[in-house]
């Protein structure tokens, strides 16, 4: 019997394998299908629900039975339930982070390296003061990793439980290019 889950918080291959590999250590488990692009999964089996909820959520990850909403709620409900989270909401706040970053990382070029490479003057209280420079780069570099804080938060969380994804990646490359520019 195949029982239907909908899984949130995946957001690459490397968190549907995460979660394909805690579900399939169920017992009871004898398969399991997960879609990253539905945020569902199906598992095949006789394990308990609340066990398969149990390892999702160890795994980093939210769950919860598909039919669960339509044992309390009537059908036009529970569509608009299932509508709402398959609807984007993370690209119009990568978006908000995208613009924030660019507009500080645009000074942090200009001060950094604009009047280096292209001549462009810099500011009087900093064309002096190198100790000045440094700080409003270090500043300026600091501003832009909360901005993109996500990344660091949720690399180092599955870089410690031992299934390291892409935001793993990204954090690990930019903090190494941090501590290096220091």
């Amino acid at each position: 019997m195949i029982k239907q889950y909908i899984v949130t918080g995946m957001s690459c291959a490397a968190c549907v394998a995460r979660v394909e590999k805690a579900v399939s250590g169920v017992p009871g488990v004898s398969s399991c299908a997960v879609s990253l692009l539905t945020n569902s999964m199906g598992v095949e089996g006789d394990a308990d629900e609340a066990a398969v909820v149990s390892a999702v959520e160890s795994a980093g990850y939210g769950a919860r039975p598909k039919d669960a909403a339509s044992r309390s709620r009537s059908s036009r409900d529970t569509l608009a339930a299932e509508a709402e989270l398959l609807a984007d909401h993370e690209t119009p706040m990568l978006r908000k982070r995208l613009i924030a970053s660019l507009a500080f990382l645009a000074v942090l070029m200009y001060i950094s390296m604009g009047h280096a490479m292209l001549g462009w003057p810099l500011p009087s209280f900093l064309s002096s003061n190198m100790v000045a420079v440094a700080i409003a780069e270090m500043v300026l570099t600091g501003i832009v990793m909360v901005i993109n804080q996500k990344f660091f938060i949720s690399g180092g969380k599955s870089l410690m439980g031992g299934a390291p994804n892409m935001d793993s990646l990204v954090a690990l490359g930019s903090l190494a290019s941090f501590v290096y520019s220091l």
